[in-house]
């Protein structure tokens, strides 16, 4: 461990247990942390489930929809990886004049401001490439608001109320997916005419600012933090690696170390498989798909290591992070195709609205459960609700590799909501208990959600390929049961690992 490790675990140490002396906010301060949420989630749910399928497959047509789709997912998920512990480690190290406001807010104010920018630049791209780099661009500044903005639940609310915040949280999560998906659903409809689509599209691009603007002024002027104290010069230099070039110690600095070792690893991995891949014994191809998930998973771990992600120091984080790494990729997997699946399959003449439908559905039986799941966690215990809510998840799946029939999908939406909602709302409360820094509450909840971006590349990078190889053989309803049950699988695995949280309640 380098000098500057050792102080600031010496710092942490040294330190009171932050959480016990938090007091009990009243029901107006809950509802003001957990209302931007509302603005994120009806931001992504508008643009991951309807926009993006519904671009691309305008763009490039109906055989390399599930390619294309990946190849714009896959930057955006990746620039995520690092940009949301990257800003949660700011936010934590926060300074200056603008520190008034308190560690989180500025980057919520400022990344909030910025994306509104990307956000019409994806609404004016119409070719692939520029969407995919207005979708990463999207991602990277956005990143700057969400990881700070989650840091709030373990800055401000006491131990005793996380579940209770986490449940309301659930809530605006929900209520933000319902008026994304509805929202989209009713401007956008590929089967328009250019010029009508377009206008459709720029309508619901100007929805999610109006929103993202409004909630932003909420949260600006409700949420209140501590200013950050003015620290010395010296000590903020301690926060920050130093960079010399004269004497060339960058060379001896950990975080380059971890840089060219990862990029030194994903260099060999890459040529490895190359040369497998012009050798090929057996017959046996590697594919560009799980090359590129490969590289992704290193890469990963190198984002990890950069930013003091330790799971033999913090096991019930890392087993957090495991948990829902797994969880989510049983849910992309079905939802980054759903819109495709009700196209393909079910054949649906409007499948951008049977989509969103289907997601109403998920969304109502969510409020069912979402705040249930988070005051009951806080008597019952996390785990026992993880179990439940992953039950319910797999049954989805199944029904999809079963049957096809429109009211079937729409009622294992149902029973997917009541688990998809009672995860996420014990989801925010597990993490909260098992954060390892009380120094770095937001860089470790970048770490977390680095979970989140990891389960949006696998999922389309593993799906959109293996989806359009089975439609170029004619077997398309075949291809669609293959990646429902791969969801099946991940949400299986993922009520097992919950299991190894020692430190929470089960």
């Amino acid at each position: 461990m380098d000098s500057i490790e050792q102080e600031e675990v010496a710092g942490q140490d040294a330190q009171p247990d932050i959480g016990t002396e938090l007091p009990r906010l009243p029901w107006t301060r809950i509802v003001a942390i957990s209302i931007f949420a509302l603005a994120l989630n009806f931001q992504w749910a508008a643009i991951s489930t309807i926009i993006l399928p519904s671009q691309v497959f305008k763009i490039v047509g109906d055989l390399d929809k599930g390619t294309a789709l990946a190849f714009v997912l896959i930057p955006g998920a990746f620039v995520s990886l690092f940009a949301n512990p990257l800003f949660g480690w700011l936010s934590d190290r926060m300074h200056g004049r603008l520190a008034t406001l308190g560690k989180r807010r500025p980057y919520i104010l400022l990344g909030t401001l910025g994306s509104i920018a990307t956000l019409c630049w994806m609404a004016s791209a119409r070719d692939v490439l520029s969407l995919a780099i207005a979708y990463a661009l999207t991602q990277f500044i956005n990143n700057a608001a969400q990881a700070p903005y989650h840091a709030l639940l373990p800055d401000i609310v006491p131990p005793e109320q996380r579940g209770l915040t986490s449940g309301v949280i659930g809530l605006m999560v929900i209520a933000g997916n319902i008026g994304g998906v509805l929202v989209a659903g009713r401007f956008i409809d590929s089967s328009l005419p250019l010029d009508l689509y377009t206008r459709g599209l720029w309508i619901t691009y100007g929805m999610i600012i109006a929103i993202l603007l409004i909630f932003l002024v909420i949260t600006m002027l409700f949420v209140r933090e501590q200013p950050v104290p003015n620290i010395a010069r010296e000590r903020r230099q301690q926060d920050y690696t130093k960079f010399n070039i004269k004497g060339l110690r960058w060379l001896e600095m950990p975080a380059t170390r971890t840089i060219a070792s990862v990029v030194a690893v994903a260099a060999l991995v890459l040529g490895l498989l190359t040369l497998w891949n012009g050798w090929h014994p057996g017959g046996i191809v590697i594919g560009n798909d799980i090359e590129q998930v490969v590289i992704e998973i290193i890469l990963t771990i190198g984002i990890l290591r950069l930013f003091d992600f330790r799971p033999r120091r913090d096991p019930d984080f890392a087993w957090v992070l495991a948990t829902r790494l797994i969880m989510m990729l049983g849910i992309y997997t079905i939802q980054a195709f759903l819109q495709y699946y009700m196209r393909d399959v079910v054949r649906v003449p409007h499948p951008e609205q049977a989509t969103t439908n289907f997601l109403i559905i998920v969304s109502l039986t969510s409020l069912v459960s979402a705040f249930a799941a988070g005051w009951l966690s806080d008597h019952l215990g996390r785990k026992r609700l993880v179990y439940i809510s992953g039950a319910f998840m797999a049954v989805v799946g199944t029904v999809f590799v079963i049957t096809h029939e429109l009211p079937l999908v729409f009622a294992a939406g149902a029973i997917f909501g009541l688990g998809y909602g009672a995860y996420q709302s014990v989801d925010w409360a597990l993490v909260a208990d098992t954060l390892p820094s009380r120094r770095n509450y937001a860089r470790d909840m970048g770490v977390w959600n680095v979970a989140l971006s990891l389960s949006q590349v696998i999922a389309p990078v593993l799906g959109g390929p293996l989806l359009d190889s089975f439609t170029r053989s004619g077997q398309t309803v075949l291809g669609y049961q293959v990646i429902f049950g791969m969801s099946i699988v991940y949400c299986v695995i993922g009520t097992v690992t919950v299991r190894f949280i020692r430190g929470v309640k089960a």
